[in-house]
């Protein structure tokens, strides 16, 4: 199988793999894209498509992902793709400029086919380099590889070594069907995602801040038309308005019970539009201060149709609360979120989407959540899937979900972990 026979495509994921697997699956459905799940695992998604497309243009759409390519071929060896080497076909889809030497690399992700053959694989990267820097040779190819110790080369690493612009990284997936051999064709902005969270005017880490990346996985959740009307009412210095700005979405409204929050999104969204080159004569950007149980004051009702928020989560005293006080923390954000969710469904419209953050406390090893789905329930809002639609092979995913079927988002010693749901105003 060549890939000039089906087309594959393969997405190397960011830390948490339920929201990226999500990501991708969503966004080509969105995109009016007709796919097949081949294998998925914590580290990467292998889809098929019926139709070609260009994946610079997914991936500019995407937060989840760390890399992206095109497979090439499956085999059952890593002898068997380095008997390829040779070919017409392998060197047009691997050295499709011509130049006077190349550098290339390779990396080797499981894709479901088990710790032994990964490991398996891996063995084989030193000496495949060499084979294959022979083996071009022979052609009268002038080429060099990079060596690494660990599995695979970071998007920083593509990056820096120029292996997508002078050569080319070669990426191994074992699979239970065998090797999957496929070549990276873009790796993630990681300098302008940190130039985002990092580099604008105005942060308040004491406040909180949701990243960017996650960010954008949200607002991708949503399903919205990007002429539709979003809203974030917890907007603090402005990170949901910037990757909402940056995707697209030209009809925003951002508010915050904060003077200072108010403030700082506009620095922030004012340095985003000139360090973007984004038109701002082409937005309509509505900021004001209000507390979130009155935001119905300022906003007319029936009109917002996504609200994508990441609210005040609990107190920053979080970590060294007894579990009398993360009881007490749990019933005050409850009180606060069932407040919010009236106020929602006023300026919704119907069939309008929620896509927002629930605090998850722990305490030793137990973990608290917001008891108050019965509660919108009855209020009017269903916890919708978070799949639009399920491809072929979607269980293949292997989604880590709760008990209630969410996606929690956390970093390591953190105390207070992030639950993402999606609702709609029915």
């Amino acid at each position: 199988m060549s890939v000039m026979e089906k087309n594959i495509y393969f997405f190397v994921l960011g830390t948490n793999h339920t929201l990226c697997k999500i990501d991708v699956v969503n966004t080509l459905t969105r995109e009016g894209h007709d796919f097949l799940i081949l294998a998925a695992s914590e580290e990467v998604l292998l889809i098929e498509t019926k139709d070609s497309f260009k994946i610079n243009f997914l991936m500019a759409e995407l937060g989840s992902v760390v890399k992206a390519g095109r497979i090439f071929s499956l085999k059952q060896s890593v002898e068997e793709i380095i008997a390829e080497v040779k070919s017409k076909e392998f060197q047009e889809f691997f050295l499709p400029q011509k130049k006077e030497s190349y550098r290339f690399g390779i990396s080797v992700y499981g894709a479901g086919g088990g710790f032994k053959r990964l490991n398996e694989i891996f063995y084989q990267v030193p000496s495949s380099l060499r084979k294959i820097k022979s083996l071009f040779e022979e052609e009268g190819i002038n080429i060099n590889y990079l060596s690494r110790k660990e599995r695979e080369f970071s998007s920083v690493a593509v990056k820096e070594h120029n292996l997508l612009s002078e050569g080319f990284e070669m990426v191994l997936f074992s699979a239970k069907e065998g090797v999957y051999l496929g070549k990276t064709e873009i790796v993630q902005d990681y300098e302008s995602y940190s130039l985002r969270d990092y580099g604008r005017p105005a942060r308040d880490p004491k406040a909180g801040m949701v990243p960017p990346k996650l960010a954008k996985m949200m607002i991708n959740l949503a399903g919205k038309e990007k002429k539709e009307l979003f809203l974030d009412p917890f907007c603090g210095s402005g990170t949901m308005l910037q990757e909402l700005s940056l995707l697209g979405y030209k009809n925003l409204i951002g508010s915050d019970s904060s003077a200072k929050s108010i403030n700082d999104t506009k620095l922030n969204l004012e340095w985003l539009f000139s360090r973007f080159n984004l038109n701002k004569k082409d937005f309509k950007i509505e900021l004001f201060q209000a507390d979130v149980t009155k935001i119905s004051s300022k906003v007319n009702f029936k009109t917002v149709s996504a609200i994508v928020t990441e609210p005040y989560l609990g107190s920053p005293m979080a970590r060294s609360f007894d579990l009398g006080k993360v009881k007490k923390e749990i019933k005050k954000l409850e009180e606060l979120y069932l407040k919010a969710f009236l106020e929602f469904r006023k300026i919704l419209k119907d069939g309008g989407g929620v896509v927002i953050i629930f605090p998850v406390f722990r305490f030793k090893s137990e973990f608290f959540s917001l008891g108050i789905m019965d509660e919108l329930k009855k209020m009017g809002f269903e916890k919708i899937d978070y799949l639009f639609k399920k491809p072929e092979g979607w269980e293949k995913l292997n989604l880590n979900l709760t008990q209630r079927y969410s996606v929690i988002f956390f970093r390591p010693g953190q105390t207070v972990s992030r639950e993402i749901l999606v609702f709609k105003k029915v």
